[in-house]
């Protein structure tokens, strides 16, 4: 039976092939938008409208790394900061991003605008846009054989882009629930054309929804679920459930349908007596089959912190907190 590493050097050149075979062909249409585990915890990537929704001045920070050990394994970081306004009615947001996979590398920054409408005392919708620019770069000469041989057709060619960031989305929330849907890229530009490579930019649709259920003081169910809809890529839905524990620990899993299982832990550390929210969080995904055999799994890092506003009309003290 063959190790994992012989699986690894078997599998390389065949990839590595097909990678070249795509990015040197005519046209290009896949899932372009970053996956996270702690999709829940960082919705202001992908829905506009998630800004502002925390009611107080929120900052965050993920690092993930999917697939590792793979050689070209996407890495992705990236940092949020929201906040309503003085009038509550309104909410501002920020989203940078540094995305690679492979040979392509992408940095990005908009910035999110939301109007935010009481429907009741404790449930709200928020209706965000965003707008932003992403600058790209795919570099031919990092895509070499295990001989160390570049492509010959690219050899030597840094492809570099700017594209419009443009999307809309809209969030329903109260203590316990919330349902959100967002299209984080409206338009469809051309990421790269050239006589060698056109990749588009295609619309990501993203469908979520959550119920805390709140046992008693010391233990709460929060079961989540993710639909993700990308024209050129496989319908995927999430599937989570976790557990929050005395208002300082939170377990769960989840499954996906592609075949992932996702273990995740939090904790939120109170610091001060000021109770300021901290949350650290930590996500492992099991490979899925096909890349198993030469892959450790995806990991994930989550930090974030709030500072909480005085209690207002449109952000009343909330007796029951919240954990998404």
């Amino acid at each position: 039976m063959a190790s994992s590493a012989d699986m690894y050097t078997m599998l390389r050149k065949p990839l590595l092939i097909i990678c070249l075979l795509m990015l040197s062909g005519l046209f290009v249409q896949a899932q372009q938008q970053s996956l996270f585990s702690h999709y829940f915890w960082n919705e202001q990537h992908y829905n506009p409208g998630y800004a502002g929704s925390k009611d107080m001045l929120h900052v965050q920070a993920l690092y993930r790394l999917q697939w590792a050990g793979f050689e070209g394994a996407p890495q992705t970081i990236n940092a949020t900061v929201h906040s309503p306004l003085r009038n509550e009615r309104f909410a501002l947001g920020m989203n940078i991003y540094n995305d690679r996979i492979g040979a392509y590398q992408s940095n990005g920054v908009s910035f999110q605008y939301a109007f935010r409408v009481p429907l009741t005392p404790k449930i709200k919708l928020s209706i965000g846009i965003q707008g932003g620019i992403e600058f790209g770069n795919i570099n031919f000469n990092d895509l070499v054989t295990d001989d160390g041989i570049t492509d010959p057709v690219n050899a030597n060619w840094n492809q570099k882009s700017v594209t419009p960031i443009v999307g809309t989305g809209f969030y329903l929330y109260g203590e316990q629930f919330s349902l959100g849907f967002g299209v984080p890229q409206l338009m469809n530009s051309n990421i790269i054309k050239s006589e060698k490579t056109v990749l588009n930019q295609v619309n990501h649709y993203y469908l979520s929804g959550a119920y805390q259920f709140n046992i008693n003081d010391d233990i709460r169910l929060l079961p989540t679920a993710t639909f993700r809809m990308t024209k050129g890529a496989p319908f995927q839905a999430e599937i989570n459930m976790s557990a929050i524990l005395y208002d300082m620990f939170q377990a769960g899993m989840g499954v996906r349908t592609d075949k992932t299982v996702v273990l995740m832990m939090q904790a939120f550390p109170k610091l001060s007596e000021k109770k300021y929210p901290i949350r650290i969080g930590y996500a492992y995904d099991i490979a899925t089959r096909p890349v198993r055999p030469v892959s450790a799994g995806s990991h994930e890092l989550m930090l974030s912190f709030g500072i909480p506003r005085s209690s207002t009309p449109l952000s009343p003290k909330i007796k029951s907190p919240r954990y998404f």
